[in-house]
């Protein structure tokens, strides 16, 4: 295939802090079928799978459209299974099976419910517009990471050098203070033949593609997944 891109979504059976996460429904669908149908109305991804090792999320995501072409090896579902070899195992599954290769390999997670296709779509062309190696979607920072503080003897200690944390004087110098991005876990993707040589989708030539908080959580506490449910319920999404 020429400039193509696969897209999958993983979706392993277990977890730890919200069991059966992928099955949650979030306004009416699991999050897996969410994931589905967003890479549905992406125009960017020219072929779709989910990655599992379970039946029931076989038997959703079938349910949903989604192609389910394999099962996942027991060794990739577990908690020390990478993401860059289960997305390896789809690239090489599809080359085995299907004598098919992609230029490009998306990763889009069932776990960042509120992202939309044109996020999707928006990090595809981002990768494509800068030739970069590899883009992944990032979320500002709302409270700077660098006012961190640890404890230690009972006592509060700054984590990071340089004076960033509140002053009797002025609260806070926020104009110092360099903007900061975190992964927000929604779209990862990278040229096929980087992905490989780097492992993973953060290379020497990485880009970001940032998105508002409101659709860049990521549900891993309990806590998140009622947040992501409230905002669905409120967007009517």
């Amino acid at each position: 295939m020429t400039d193509s891109v696969l897209g999958v979504i993983p979706a392993r059976g277990g977890s730890t802090r919200i069991p059966r996460k992928n099955l949650e429904p979030v306004a009416g669908k699991p999050l897996v079928a969410r994931a589905i149908k967003q890479d549905d109305r992406a125009s960017a991804l020219d072929e779709v799978l989910v990655s599992t090792d379970d039946e029931e999320i076989r038997r959703v995501s079938r349910e949903y459209g989604g192609g389910v072409p394999f099962e996942r090896p027991a060794e990739l579902a577990t908690d020390t299974a990478t993401s860059a070899a289960v997305l390896e195992h789809a690239l090489s599954w599809y080359d085995e099976h299907r004598d098919a290769t992609f230029d490009t390999v998306a990763m889009i997670q069932a776990t960042t419910p509120l992202r939309t296709a044109e996020d999707i779509d928006g990090a595809i062309r981002r990768l494509r517009e800068t030739d970069a190696s590899s883009v992944v979607s990032v979320t500002e920072y709302q409270t700077p990471p660098v006012w961190a503080m640890y404890e230690e003897d009972g006592l509060l200690r700054e984590f990071f050098d340089g004076n960033y944390l509140w002053t009797d004087d002025e609260v806070p110098r926020s104009q110092e203070v360099p903007t900061l991005y975190y992964p927000n876990g929604a779209v990862f993707a990278a040229g096929t033949e980087a992905f490989r040589r780097a492992g993973g989708f953060y290379t020497d030539c990485t880009v970001g593609y940032e998105m508002p908080p409101e659709r860049s959580i990521d549900v891993d506490e309990p806590f998140d997944l009622h947040l992501v449910r409230a905002l669905a319920a409120y967007d009517g999404d």
